[in-house]
């Protein structure tokens, strides 16, 4: 017995005759007949008394037409499920973000994302980016996205995820508004930088400035673990930050000035477990990526590489 005879079976007792079923089905009455006699002599039992007026179920195909309805429903379900699942509609996913990708992209990414598949259930967390990685690589996330290019993923990171670039997220300095008058070619001379922490996972703007500003009279370096701090402690006076014109916004005590040379833009990238399968819930995440990031930074900072 399979679901066909059940879809035959279904039809005749609801035409009411086989002539009926037949014309529904869009087949021949003699080969809807035989399909019959052939499902009865399988199950062993009379599914249908025939009259000169048609067919009407026995005891034992009244059992059967109940629950062939019911398994042609769920069968049905579940092709719809399935189906929903294979576009990325349905299902489950684990993000994990940092907070500057939230701020300049991700926010509004996962809105577009929620628009076009409200049957995902999307679960967020906010956190640093080797926190990220290990979520990925214990199984506690499925994708993730950092504000690093691949060249600033350690090696750990290279050979046990794959990435797939976002966009350009452009980069300025925040300075004190009492400071913003001063002069300091190419960031020389600012003295306390706060930065973002150290983190053996991924290389960045800790290394860059110390690179670049490490001989400088006075340079120091106070670590923060998210951007939102290192705003707050600009404003205060504590010294100056890399951030985003957005992430500063309208705060009245604090001036964006241009980047030196050696500040590079931070790039959006979304990674995940290289022994895991790119699902259709990852790949709608990417889509939704970059249409938010073109709308919010301009078709100029998107990336279009795919994985």
């Amino acid at each position: 017995m399979d679901f066909r005879q059940l879809e035959y079976f279904r039809a005749v007792v609801d035409a009411g005759s086989l002539s009926g079923a037949a014309k529904a089905l869009q087949m021949s009455q003699p080969s809807l007949s035989s399909a019959i006699a052939k499902l009865e002599r399988e199950l062993g039992v009379q599914l249908l008394e025939r009259a000169s007026r048609g067919v009407h179920p026995t005891p034992a195909g009244t059992y059967l037409l109940v629950n062939a309805r019911r398994l042609l429903g769920e069968r049905e379900r579940l092709s719809h499920t399935l189906s929903l699942m294979a576009e990325g509609l349905v299902g489950d996913l684990r993000v994990g973000l940092e907070p500057m990708v939230i701020h300049e992209v991700m926010a509004d990414v996962l809105t577009e994302f929620i628009r076009q598949a409200p049957g995902v259930n999307v679960t967020l967390t906010d956190t640093t980016p080797d926190r990220i990685f290990y979520g990925l690589t214990e199984g506690t996330l499925d994708v993730g996205c950092v504000p690093f290019t691949a060249e600033r993923f350690a090696d750990v990171v290279r050979d046990s995820c794959d990435w797939s670039p976002i966009a350009r997220i452009p980069v300025r300095l925040a300075v004190p508004r009492a400071r913003a008058g001063e002069a300091h070619p190419d960031g020389h001379g600012w003295g306390r930088w706060i930065l973002p922490r150290k983190m053996g996972e991924f290389s960045g703007m800790p290394d860059d400035a110390q690179a670049a500003l490490g001989e400088d009279p006075g340079f120091e370096t106070l670590e923060v673990s998210t951007p939102q701090t290192a705003v707050a402690f600009v404003a205060a006076g504590l010294g100056v930050s890399p951030v985003t014109q957005r992430l500063v916004g309208d705060n009245p005590d604090v001036a964006v000035l241009d980047e030196p040379s050696w500040m590079r833009p931070m790039q959006a990238t979304v990674i995940w477990r290289r022994d895991q399968e790119v699902t259709p819930q990852i790949r709608r995440w990417l889509e939704a990526s970059r249409l938010i990031a073109a709308r919010r930074l301009g078709p100029g900072n998107v990336i279009h590489a795919i994985d």
